[in-house]
């Protein structure tokens, strides 16, 4: 397979731009372009520069393309609307001058969902008028991103009110095939129980983008068994580079195949930025992997 791979300033534990834990951005742009990637995702807003030169500039200086932003934000609360779609602009704004192509949209990690990831049977579930306000974020953010040619793209993700299979399917049904894809990430489908390849095909039609994420067997065991804050999850070690966790990569493979996927992947492995994380050897490790089982 010819693949698209890029990386995303998360794998260096940066989920928000103002934690004074963060690695520099400079030393993220560097390492992602050492580890062998050609593009990265932007992170969240104002942890890369914003001034579209400088970005520029610091994209090129490390032979990097932008591929994706990200609203991580709690898309289930109304009252969050109008920042939302603020920050959408923003972000969107950004995006386009670099020619970036995908909006990942994920629904903030929030209470009580947190301590009740890859909990199916048992998560409590958003109730119909608070799934519908989120509907009607997601739609509205949606729209903002097409007038930029930014394809938004929902990552259902553990802890969040968009995590499961059923919310999943409910989401797709809810939000305009043609306005809103679909990006699976196949570290936090194991983390809700979804068999990643299956939920690939079924959706086939509207996997644009994709992010490629293993995780660790035994941690996983022990934070479902526990309710593990996912916070924590992460701390602990819970995402692993790829190829060392229990992700079935060779299904993900001959799905991928089956449907002739020609999108971007983004390589990630969310950790702790407070800890010492060896990223950079932990991209090269899961490009290693790629290069092994994908590429020949």
């Amino acid at each position: 397979m010819k693949l698209q791979l890029s990386n995303a300033p998360c794998s260096w534990g940066v989920e928000f731009a103002d934690n004074p834990s963060n690695p520099s951005w400079e030393t993220v742009l560097q390492e992602i372009s050492l580890a062998g990637y050609k593009a990265t995702e932007l992170g969240p807003l104002g942890y890369l520069p914003t001034d579209t030169g400088v970005l520029a500039a610091k994209l090129d200086e490390n032979g990097l393309g932008l591929i994706a932003g990200t609203i991580f934000k709690h898309l289930h609360k109304a009252e969050k609307r109008a920042e939302i779609l603020e920050y959408t602009e923003a972000t969107c704004k950004l995006l386009k001058a670099q020619n970036a192509q995908y909006m990942v949209v994920i629904d903030h990690v929030s209470s009580p969902r947190t301590d009740q990831a890859g909990q199916v049977e048992t998560a409590y579930r958003l109730p119909d008028e608070e799934w519908f306000e989120m509907m009607k974020t997601i739609t509205e953010l949606s729209l903002i991103c097409r007038e930029y040619d930014i394809v938004p793209v929902i990552h259902p993700h553990a802890g969040t009110f968009i995590e499961y299979r059923d919310e999943i399917d409910r989401a797709m049904q809810d939000l305009d095939s043609d306005l809103v894809k679909l990006c699976v990430d196949t570290g936090h489908s194991k983390y809700a129980g979804i068999n990643p390849a299956e939920l690939i095909e079924a959706y086939q039609d509207r996997v644009a983008y994709i992010h490629f994420k293993d995780i660790d067997e035994m941690v996983l065991a022990h934070t479902v068994e526990n309710h593990v804050d996912f916070y924590k999850a992460i701390g602990n070690g819970v995402f692993c580079p790829l190829g060392q966790g229990c992700v079935d990569f060779s299904a993900v493979r001959n799905t991928l195949e089956k449907i002739n996927y020609t999108g971007w992947i983004t390589v990630e492995q969310d950790v702790d930025p407070t800890k010492n994380n060896s990223s950079l050897e932990n991209a090269q490790e899961s490009l290693r992997f790629i290069n092994q089982h994908f590429t020949n």
